[in-house]
């Protein structure tokens, strides 16, 4: 072994063994309060209830009449018939109508998904007072295309996918959706993905991905952020895990350490480790069946974690922090037995 690496790797013990402090305590939380922060007048505009409610027959003239009011989704050009023909496909397609029918059985009224709307832009606010966000969301039905994503930032619009958040209906199963997505899509996953949204749009650092070491506390910083922005979040709804699968990441974590310090992975650039700790899937097989997925996410989480609870930073300082290494250093984190 190289005696750079027999430097670091006796480093890391060192901070293992003697530096640690259990973040187990959520201490951290208190950092998390926000005492004021301006209330965002935001307007939300349904444009599911416009498509799918559009006269047939007038189609393109329906279209044309609430362009202008409904610009994220009708920008392109109304007199092209296939433009046209495609939108309207959409909307008389039984299995989409199908999907709108439930969003206005389970959605009714935006007033839900307002207060989760309205909470994360007012910690964002506080964090971030010069950032202009958009005043203008747009919820819609999308298809659930599994390579789209439930919450998008389009210039000054924030567009909303409701049909992401029923809350595990059926229709997921009718559509061909793995288990372990669809156990994804309660409405407080909503908070998750616009924090996320808005931390890859507004405040994101650039990155390159290193070794597996700096990705989890890379990709540690944005879950605490999207934390941050809704400080009553489970972990289950935050890393996207059901509650057995949080408990063995949890009962775990000291073995899973003990692993990549004891193999000397922690700063191992192998795809294949990427691979098995930041894959997303049903279980990470090289440990288990009750194996969560992404377990490079939930020690990343809780490295910051263990960095904010002895560490005197504000979160933008956390952010621009771009020494991934010296965060873990600082840390002191030490993983449960």
């Amino acid at each position: 072994m190289k005696k750079h690496d027999s430097i670091l790797t006796l480093l890391l013990l060192f901070v293992l063994v003697f530096c640690g402090c259990d973040e187990s305590g959520n201490s951290y939380k208190k950092k998390l309060e926000i005492k004021t922060a301006a209330l965002p007048e935001l307007t939300f505009l349904r444009y599911e209830e416009v498509l799918f409610n559009l006269d047939t027959a007038n189609f393109q003239q329906g279209l044309k009449a609430v362009q202008k009011d409904y610009w994220p989704f009708l920008e392109g050009d109304l007199d092209n018939q296939e433009a046209v023909k495609y939108l309207r496909d959409f909307a008389v397609d039984e299995f989409s109508v199908s999907l709108y029918n439930t969003v206005k059985r389970v959605y009714p009224d935006l007033n839900a998904v307002a207060e989760i709307v309205k909470g994360v832009y007012q910690h964002f606010n506080y964090y971030y007072p010069e950032i202009q966000l958009p005043r203008n969301v747009f919820t819609c039905v999308s298809g659930v295309d599994p390579q789209g994503l439930p919450v998008m930032v389009m210039n000054d619009a924030l567009v909303i996918s409701l049909d992401w958040y029923l809350n595990g209906d059926e229709i997921y199963d009718r559509m061909g959706m793995p288990k372990y997505v669809s156990e994804r899509t309660s409405l407080p996953s909503l908070a998750k993905d616009l924090g996320i949204q808005l931390y890859q749009n507004y405040v994101q650092q650039g990155h390159k991905q290193t070794n597996l070491l700096e990705e989890m506390v890379y990709v540690g910083k944005m879950y605490f952020f999207a934390e941050a922005m809704c400080p009553s979040i489970t972990d289950e709804v935050l890393l996207g895990y059901t509650k057995p699968q949080l408990n063995w990441a949890e009962e775990n974590e000291g073995n899973l350490w003990a692993d990549l310090v004891g193999g000397q992975l922690l700063y191992s650039t192998e795809m294949e480790m990427f691979r098995t700790f930041f894959a997303d899937g049903p279980f990470t097989n090289e440990y288990s069946h009750d194996a969560p997925p992404r377990l490079g996410e939930f020690l990343g989480l809780h490295i910051i974690r263990s960095y904010i609870n002895i560490k005197d930073v504000s979160l933008r300082e956390l952010i621009q922090n771009t020494d991934l290494q010296g965060v873990f250093l600082e840390s002191g984190y030490k993983p449960k037995k």
